[in-house]
């Protein structure tokens, strides 16, 4: 069964895997906050390192406002030897702000007094009582000197509040892209986000449903943040006036999708919480002069402006290095506005090497050794890539590698991530080049490459080890392979994620998928399989979103199967069973082995990924599968045995169809799991259907899924459209592949 809800907020689990497993919380005790009262503060950190005995090594982390404590995922190559953060020699130390809903005390935790969520009535909070509960938990941890703060955004609005909040403990700053003192500017432009929040009708002053939150006022808060995080140019690169669909800009189309992955893995009234914090931001509040408490910070200090930033201006960080006594000034040159400091990682980190006289800067090191063969040296400034290995050429992995091919240039421009395939392997060859595989000949290269055998003998060891070795290391699995559920778990213990469309592993017993999810979470990778259900249809996302919104589902129906929906059609208009299955293999529409469809088995491991998403331990021989035609019509053997086979029925189903017809009625294979007590009652089977059925409706490869649940009764919830095809799939794991990066290079 799924977790139970932490603090009673059904949200939690979905912002949780978001959040390092790696994470640690420390009870501080009540801590008194700069504009009245108290308030008990439990904070979520992470480090790196080892804290010297004289506790005179330490380094803080401060994030930005979306961020978390997981520095080494939002700057990743900001750690090791000869860059800005080596935690051979630092200890470094980045905690999840005050108000942060990923485990620092927020809106989202529990308020003592009323035992329930805080939401909107969290107590006002500052910059300096973040820097307060920072601050103490780096003396809890035995930290006695601050060799370094660093931080960009609302990150360096701390770093800046360090420096004059705790002059005796810190040694150093770098504050990035942020200002001395929250401009109208941007005081505007965070007051217009929490209007489109408030004007949510869900919002309820604060005081929402967390079952229910204002996801729309939420996203559309953070399509607008992300116009002030980049630049125009940047813009029109990257977009132009380039339609994504009809009617449908390709910007329009980015910013929507921010504003889904925001909804997906942040809270509302922590983004209200944070942004009311950051316009209190004024470092010469109850302190003086600005220019002259500038002039009172003694550290050395690095400032690192942007030059095409719209948030926070030149100009502001110009300010706070003239007025800081020998503060060193970097004008980083960049097309990608605010969050160049978070993209241009690379150059951020020379900086800060050189600022801290650290040898070599620009040189890669990852945070582990890696195991095998290094990945070649980028240029400074280039983003690291995502780096796939495909495992199956067939009818999803090869238009998978053809679409990379094709799209490259657009996939680079929109997720900001370079593209790079590391490897491609099918039943018997293997190919592999850290490098990087050239996608215009992969068919090719592969066919000359040596024959290995399966992937799943006993050389994936040091390939998955030489694949963990790169950055944002995928395993995509295009096959139909049984066993894969022990490659995943290697591939999770080698920091490797996995994208998936082969329904295999995830139906296998329950002891060996539980296996899989215990894997993942150990070791914080990701595992996304959408595609294993409907193709590119959004059904099992769907069914997610209900339950972590707290909806009930009671009942799932549908038709998932697009190859049989192919077939039913062509028998609805008057052609032969022999002829429509042999077309739809030939189309690639069924499984290798069409047997699969027309026995149910396809539709039954299906409605076995559901009922799991769903919290129950089905197995597939729980599902009550009524095949499509007669066991005895699929005899083992060759494609030609099959067709002979399905011949003696093809005048039968004729003539069923046609009555069918005649009476206004269609043949469909119907997929039906339905609550019944404590128990789920699961089904596959022919189903006729009349006028009225939604199923009565499909047409060719169309799919459907309806959800009822207790907030969706009347009128279930559908997800409809074409169900199967190499291209289509293919198109929903590359959106699955580019979840990975862009949860994890998120501000």
């Amino acid at each position: 069964m799924p977790a139970a809800p932490r603090n009673g907020d059904p949200t939690a689990p979905a912002r949780a895997a978001f959040v390092s497993s790696e994470t640690k919380t420390l009870e501080l005790g009540a801590l008194p906050l700069e504009l009245g009262g108290s308030l008990p503060v439990t904070v979520g950190y992470r480090s790196w390192g080892t804290l010297s005995p004289s506790g005179d090594n330490c380094v803080v982390v401060c994030h930005a406002l979306t961020g978390s404590a997981d520095a080494d995922l939002w700057w990743t190559r900001m750690f090791g030897p000869g860059r800005a953060l080596d935690p051979e020699k630092d200890f470094v130390l980045c905690s999840n702000i005050l108000g942060s809903c990923y485990g620092t005390t927020g809106p989202t935790s529990l308020d003592p007094a009323s035992g329930t969520p805080w939401r909107g009535d969290f107590p006002a909070i500052t910059i300096r009582d973040m820097v307060r509960a920072q601050r103490e938990l780096a003396v809890r941890l035995g930290v006695r000197k601050v060799r370094l703060v660093v931080g960009g955004s609302l990150g360096g609005m701390q770093t800046l509040e360090w420096a004059l909040t705790y002059p005796e403990l810190v040694e150093a700053i770098a504050p990035m892209a942020c200002s001395a003192r929250h401009s109208a500017w941007c005081i505007g432009t965070s007051e217009a986000q929490r209007q489109a929040i408030y004007a949510d009708p869900r919002w309820r002053d604060g005081r929402y449903d967390p079952a229910d939150p204002p996801a729309a006022g939420l996203a559309a808060a953070r399509m607008m943040a992300m116009l002030s995080y980049r630049s125009m140019p940047s813009f029109e690169e990257r977009f132009g006036r380039r339609p994504q669909e009809k009617d449908l800009f390709t910007v329009e189309s980015y910013l929507r999708y921010q504003g889904r992955q925001l909804v997906d893995r942040f809270d509302a009234a922590t983004y209200v919480t944070l942004t009311r914090a950051m316009d209190t931001h004024d470092v010469a509040r109850g302190r003086g002069d600005l220019d002259e408490v500038l002039r009172s910070v003694k550290q050395p200090t690095l400032v690192v402006s942007i030059d095409s930033d719209v948030l926070y201006f030149p100009e502001e960080q110009r300010l706070i290095a003239e007025r800081i006594p020998g503060a060193r000034f970097e004008r980083l040159e960049s097309q990608d506005g605010h969050d160049a400091f978070l993209i241009d990682v690379d150059r951020v980190s020379d900086l800060v090497a050189e600022f801290r006289g650290r040898a070599a800067p620009g040189r890669r090191s990852p945070l582990r050794a890696p195991i095998g063969p290094r990945e070649p040296v980028r240029a400074a400034g280039e983003k690291p890539p995502l780096s796939l290995f495909v495992l199956g050429k067939g009818k999803v992995g090869g238009a998978l590698l053809d679409q990379v091919e094709r799209q490259r240039t657009l996939l680079e421009r929109d997720y900001d991530v370079p593209v790079r395939v590391a490897g491609v392997a099918d039943s018997r060859r293997l190919l592999f080049d850290e490098r990087g595989i050239e996608l215009g000949r992969w068919r090719d290269a592969l066919a000359a490459a040596p024959e290995t055998g399966p992937f799943d003998a006993g050389g994936r060891a040091a390939l998955l080890d030489r694949l963990g070795a790169l950055p944002f290391a995928v395993l995509v699995d295009a096959t139909g392979a049984e066993g894969m559920d022990d490659v995943y778990v290697e591939a999770f213990r080698r920091g490797v994620h996995v994208v998936t469309s082969n329904k295999r592993p995830l139906t296998a017993p329950w002891p060996a998928r539980t296996r899989i999810f215990e894997a993942l979470r150990e070791h914080g990778r990701h595992l996304h399989y959408e595609t294993t259900v409907g193709a590119s249809l959004p059904v099992l996302s769907t069914l997610r979103d209900l339950v972590r919104r707290g909806d009930e589902v009671l009942e799932i129906e549908g038709a998932v199967s697009g190859s049989l929906g192919f077939i039913a059609s062509e028998l609805m208009k008057g052609s032969a069973l022999s002829l429509a299955v042999r077309w739809a293999k030939e189309l690639g529409y069924t499984e290798r082995d069409p047997r699969d469809d027309l026995s149910g088995l396809d539709a039954a491991r299906k409605a076995v990924i559901l009922a799991r998403e769903l919290g129950f331990p089905a197995e597939v021989g729980d599902v009550e599968v009524t095949p499509f035609v007669p066991a005895e019509a699929l005899p083992p053997g060759s494609l030609a045995d099959l067709y002979g086979s399905l011949r003696r029925l093809d005048e039968p189903l004729r003539a069923r169809c046609r009555a069918l017809g005649q009476g206004g009625k269609a043949l469909r294979y119907q997929l039906h799991l339905r609550k019944e007590g404590g128990a789920l009652r699961i089904r596959v089977a022919p189903a006729e259907v009349g006028p009225e059925h939604l199923a009565s409706r499909l047409r060719d490869v169309e799919a459907y899924v309806a959800f009822t649940t207790v907030r969706h009764r009347r009128l279930p919830l559908v997800v409809q459209g074409a169900g199967v095809g190499g291209a289509l799939t293919a198109g929903g794991v590359l959106t699955d592949v580019f979840r990975i990066p862009a949860t994890q290079g998120a501000r």
